[in-house]
């Protein structure tokens, strides 16, 4: 099984997934988020396992990332119970860094570049209040929207600052895929936070 493919897939997982945790439930978002907004970036950071068995020896490969996205385009309209994103895309330029395990002993370490763009992409995201400074999605976060397959249930904590709105979002999921006939687990974990710019 081809190391790149490996860590390339690792580092993918981590990418397209925006599944997160849900915040304590309490009544109110700020009013101060309605309005227009700009697209302004995505400050990302990711770990993502891979474990499988093959012919009696057990690979884990660990591959860890840290990005924060470019050409970033789009606006996004929320009102009291949705957002609305229009055009959103924008792309990733940066370096997965990659260890490997056989049998538990590290046999090598790797860095891969990668290059993205997601293509641009609009839609609708309803979402209830949780607290304050937190809002859920209902149906999957609307920064993946045409990108993620992962249209599970998120939560989103909010901080505004003057005229930028940020959001940050927490991916914790495990996965199993069969590549070339063996089953691969994989587990992602990232920090996404999202920031708008208010027109």
């Amino acid at each position: 099984m081809k190391k790149s493919f490996l860590i390339l897939s690792a580092f993918s997982a981590c990418v397209f997934s925006v599944s997160c945790k849900k915040e304590s439930s309490q009544p109110g978002v700020s009013a101060d988020i309605q309005g227009t907004w700009n697209f302004q970036s995505m400050d990302v950071t990711s770990s993502s396992t891979q474990e499988y068995t093959e012919s009696g020896v057990s690979t884990k490969t660990v591959t860890t990332s840290d990005y924060t996205t470019s050409n970033n385009t789009g606006t996004i309209v929320i009102d009291g119970s949705s957002m609305t994103s229009s055009n959103i895309s924008y792309s990733v330029s940066t370096v997965a860094h990659a260890s490997i395990y056989s049998n538990g002993v590290l046999i090598d370490n790797s860095d891969l570049p990668f290059n993205f763009t997601a293509p641009a992409s609009s839609g609708t995201a309803t979402y209830t209040s949780v607290s304050a400074d937190s809002i859920h999605f209902n149906g999957g976060s609307l920064f993946m929207s045409g990108v993620a397959t992962d249209v599970t249930p998120s939560g989103a904590k909010l901080d505004l600052q003057g005229d930028i709105l940020s959001m940050t979002q927490y991916v914790n999921q495990t996965a199993t895929q069969e590549v070339y006939g063996v089953p691969i687990t994989t587990t992602t974990y990232a920090k996404v936070i999202a920031k708008l710019k208010k027109q």
